[in-house]
């Protein structure tokens, strides 16, 4: 008997199963006929528009980064103490401002005795050519010979060599002095400040880095088989994502040498006006590849179920629904379309869209 009512369980689950397969599957409902279609109010109230082929320009994406084109990084030319760092980073600088200041005591001790060798050297040319008149006046008189005369002439030109010498040892000087005052070499922003006040300033090691903001560019890399195309002077549309802003850019420089790694060429465009734009931004660079063919609607044409779209297509027998794959929308309210429809075929656009 148990037995029995397990065997009558399992049949009646299995029987209920099917029952809802059978329901989930659509058997108790009524069917649509496939290619009959029923379409809305508002479609069929609403007008047609022509499935419309176009030609437009190919382009192909170039990315890129925005660079400056003057850059310049700034620098100790001697080893000394920092006394002050008048900027940071972001500030706008002129040229010929001071940005460093530097420790100068000893350079100022070396001025100090580089003037002192030259008023030495300045008494004795004075002592010298007192000798040489002297001299010269006693040879007239045949007091002195000509010997005398020759020794007195020669340490009146060392004099003259030697006070040379410690002018030139001054200027060097006040040269090296002068050092301890770094300026701007250029109208620009300051980048990074990679120094503080107290730090050691070493020859060739960077302390900030300036750039000139009017003049930006992007560069970008090309791949050759495009590069082989584009020549110096060929106006581009440059678009900056961070900015969302399009622009006209030139063609200034394209580097003569391809990357073997990625087998491309880097392609630089003067972006003129580059208020709101700042160095390392990401750029795209359209280049022109020739002409394509492509089918556009009204994008209110189309309908949407979930992942799928389609659209009431007037044939015919009536108006029935198709299904259809769309690429991208235009600025005009079109949309491409990419299977589904032909050239010439009537969609529906419904009423108030």
């Amino acid at each position: 008997m148990t037995a029995f009512k397990r065997l009558l369980g399992m049949v009646l689950a299995v029987g209920l199963l099917a029952v809802m397969m059978a329901w989930l599957a659509g058997w108790f409902s009524d069917t649509i006929t496939p290619g009959s279609y029923a379409p809305s109010p508002a479609a069929v109230a609403g007008s047609s528009a022509p499935v419309v082929l176009v030609e437009r320009e190919r382009l192909e994406y170039a990315t890129g980064t925005v660079r400056a084109r003057n850059e310049t990084l700034v620098s100790a030319r001697m080893m000394a103490s920092i006394r002050a760092i008048h900027v940071r980073a972001g500030d706008s600088v002129r040229t010929g401002q001071l940005l460093v200041e530097l420790d100068a005591r000893e350079q100022g001790a070396r001025v100090e005795q580089a003037s002192q060798a030259v008023a030495s050297a300045q008494a004795r040319l004075a002592e010298a050519r007192s000798h040489h008149a002297r001299t010269e006046r006693l040879a007239a008189q045949r007091a002195a010979s000509t010997a005398e005369l020759e020794r007195a002439l020669a340490a009146l030109r060392a004099a003259e060599a030697e006070l040379e010498r410690a002018r030139e040892a001054l200027a060097e000087a006040r040269s090296a002095a002068s050092y301890a005052e770094i300026t701007a070499t250029l109208d620009g922003r300051v980048v990074e400040r990679y120094a503080e006040p107290g730090d050691t300033a070493v020859p060739g090691t960077p302390l900030l880095k300036l750039y000139d903001p009017s003049a930006l560019r992007l560069e970008a890399d090309v791949r050759e088989s495009l590069a082989a195309s584009l020549a110096v002077g060929d106006s581009l549309d440059v678009h900056i994502d961070a900015t969302g802003e399009q622009r006209r850019a030139a063609i200034e420089e394209i580097v003569p040498s391809a990357d073997p790694g990625s087998r491309s060429f880097v392609v630089k465009l003067a972006l003129g006006d580059a208020r709101g734009l700042y160095p390392g931004m990401y750029g795209r660079v359209a280049i022109p590849t020739g002409q394509a063919r492509e089918l556009r609607i009204p994008a209110a044409a189309v309908m949407r179920v979930g992942q799928l779209e389609y659209v009431s297509v007037r044939a015919a027998a009536g108006i029935e629904r198709r299904f259809v794959r769309t690429g991208r929308s235009a600025a005009d309210g079109t949309v491409e379309v990419l299977s589904g429809l032909d050239a010439g075929e009537e969609v529906m656009v419904p009423e108030g869209a």
